[in-house]
């Protein structure tokens, strides 16, 4: 089954915001882009953290997911010196709940953006 996420932003290419396949749920990578201008939000990492994550929470609601089925992420940065920054907004996200997380530093990433996202949850059916 396939999640499409209204109000976070559009695709930039052939891709679904969600695909469930059985009790997991696989949610595309999120950069911070504004959900109705589709330009990139902020200048800084915690700027662009915020709009990331913001973006992934209406991807998990259209799915009908929440934070707590986050099982793992993904994140891509693209300079190493932002995980500090990044690390602190994404607590703030996840609150108590801790998923497994691969982080890594990549040279470069679609429209500049600093950052992208991406995660993988399980939900019982």
């Amino acid at each position: 089954m396939k999640f499409y996420a209204p109000k976070s932003a559009t695709t930039v290419g052939p891709y679904s915001h969600c695909v469930q396949c059985g009790d997991t749920y696989y949610l595309c990578g999120q950069v911070p882009f504004h959900p109705v201008s589709g330009e990139v939000v902020g200048d800084n990492i915690e700027a662009q953290a915020k709009q990331t994550l913001a973006n992934l929470m209406e991807e998990l609601e259209a799915a009908g997911l929440s934070v707590t089925d986050i099982a793992k992420t993904t994140v891509f940065l693209k300079d190493m010196n932002d995980f500090d920054g990044f690390n602190k907004v994404y607590a703030a996200f996840m609150g108590e709940h801790r998923p497994a997380r691969v982080c890594v530093g990549v040279s470069e990433i679609a429209h500049g953006c600093l950052l992208e996202m991406d995660a993988v949850c399980w939900k019982k059916s």
